[in-house]
């Protein structure tokens, strides 16, 4: 590979430098171009990277992008993936030892980028380099801290202000770290490889934050990319350069990827386009329903996720102005988890049976409540739940039982409601759920806010004040909706 030493940077043939003097990017493109084969000059590259004020790095367009055309094809061996990386490793395609998430994170522990923001591997040092540095304003980089116990002031405020659901699904992820970082450390170990450290312990704290960061890299920027023919294996995703610096929109996406697989057909336009069999080289077209202009920043969606998700996977929210949720404008979703499994526990021994059979038929949990399409409403998985939980006695015996029978006929579509009592009853437990919910998020909104009286709350203190609010818009919309009687 060709040396990254700090003197003049090579001409990249046919490319504008960026405005603000980007150097690794001409570097990121003199690789590509270089290693890879990468068309890089105006006829193969549509975009560039370019600074955005409170979201790092964004793709611009060079010029207009007519739809469905091509921006830019990423050389299959310029992405970073298990299987890019096998060969690295000698690790097996058929029975590898990690994941691949925990091969990418492994791969860029060993890699990061030095104080000056060079990575020195002689692989893909010129795309590690353009990688964000650090990931303080993520919640799971609070979290972690907080279990290492060099979590600051300010992370443990954050943490602390969360909603319910948002902590238990941080939790969750501060888990799945765990397991993927004793795995990389049992591979080291047991490996006999060249790359084994002494450093490399399940405790070692400065390793564990290099880690997480090598970590959250993968959770954050990978995308969907079929290495297997079996389109949900755990090994299709990578790393892509170029395309990692498109942020986030909720709606309309200007980038649609061409999957470069024969079992899928072809997006929008592209015809005979990017259909090169598993693992081949990745193409990115202009979508056919959003035309882009010159200079026009050009956005992906990450997917349909809540905000939720959003926050504790990528570390932010998509914002709307105050009152869109209530006039469907904006898709909230909230999640009643906490607080239904508050009430089916209440029941005592009658709950956990309540618990057993929801779970026998499928319906616990993601119990959800949703802003749009307007009007508002609860999710049919919650709906269920609320039917059994008000059709069920306060006993054990038969009379449970035959309620649980009368609420599976609802369920297989045999009868349309359990009851009229029954429909009026978790109609109105939907209603102080809404309440609950309501009064916590006004209450907890209040809070954040009267933490920082002195100054304007920064953009993280925003998110988690985002996520109450969201809470707060969708319960009061449902309320409205079981107000009017709404049918569900």
């Amino acid at each position: 590979m060709r040396s990254e030493g700090r003197g003049p940077l090579p001409s990249v043939a046919g490319v504008v430098p960026a405005p603000d003097n980007d150097e690794k990017w001409i570097r990121l493109l003199k690789w590509l171009q270089h290693e890879h084969g990468m068309d890089v000059g105006p006829s193969g590259l549509s975009v560039e990277r370019r600074k955005v004020e409170g979201a790092g790095y964004g793709l611009f367009a060079l010029e207009p992008c007519s739809p469905s055309s091509t921006l830019f094809t990423i050389p299959s061996t310029a992405m970073i993936n298990s299987k890019t990386l096998s060969t690295i490793y000698g690790l097996s395609t058929t029975n590898p030892p990690l994941t691949a998430t925990q091969i990418i994170s492994l791969h860029l522990l060993l890699h990061r980028p030095t104080e000056e923001g060079t990575s020195r591997d002689p692989t893909f040092g010129p795309y590690i380099s353009t990688m964000p540095h650090e990931f303080d304003t993520h919640p799971v980089t609070w979290a972690v801290r907080n279990h290492l116990h060099r979590a600051n002031t300010a992370e443990m405020t954050l943490l602390s202000s969360l909603p319910p659901i948002v902590s238990s699904a941080l939790e969750k992820q501060v888990r799945t770290f765990k397991t993927d970082w004793k795995a990389v450390v049992e591979y080291i170990k047991s490996s006999g490889h060249t790359l084994t450290l002494n450093d490399f312990r399940t405790d070692h704290v400065t390793l564990i934050e290099d880690f997480l960061w090598a970590w959250l890299i993968v959770n954050t920027r990978c995308i969907y990319y079929q290495l297997n023919p079996t389109a949900s294996a755990p090994e299709n995703l990578t790393l892509c350069p170029v395309l990692d610096f498109a942020n986030h929109v909720p709606d309309v996406t200007h980038i649609i990827p061409v999957l470069p697989s024969t079992l899928f057909p072809s997006a929008p336009g592209s015809s005979k386009r990017g259909n090169n069999g598993f693992a081949g080289d990745y193409m990115f077209i202009a979508s056919s329903a959003t035309p882009v202009c010159k200079d026009e920043e050009l956005y992906l969606r990450y997917g349909g996720h809540a905000n939720r998700t959003l926050f504790v996977e990528y570390g932010f929210v998509s914002s709307w102005n105050e009152g869109a949720c209530h006039e469907g404008k904006s898709n909230g979703e909230v999640d009643v988890q906490d607080i239904m499994e508050d009430l089916i526990a209440s029941r005592g021994v009658a709950g956990q049976m309540l618990k057993d059979v929801l779970e026998e038929e499928g319906y616990w949990g993601d119990w959800t409540m949703h802003s749009r399409p307007p009007p508002a409403y609860p999710s049919y998985r919650l709906m269920s739940a609320l039917r059994l939980l008000h059709a069920v006695p306060g006993n054990t015996g038969r009379e449970f039982e035959e309620a649980c029978e009368s609420w599976r006929l609802v369920l297989v579509g045999q009868a349309e409601i359990v009851s009229a009592e029954n429909e009026k009853a978790w109609r109105n437990g939907l209603l102080q759920i809404c309440d609950k919910v309501s009064t916590r998020a006004t209450a907890a909104i209040v809070s954040c806010r009267s933490k920082h009286p002195e100054r304007p709350s920064n953009w993280v203190e925003e998110n988690v004040e985002m996520l109450w609010r969201e809470e707060l818009e969708v319960a009061e919309a449902v309320a409205v909706s079981v107000r009017a009687g709404v049918d569900f």
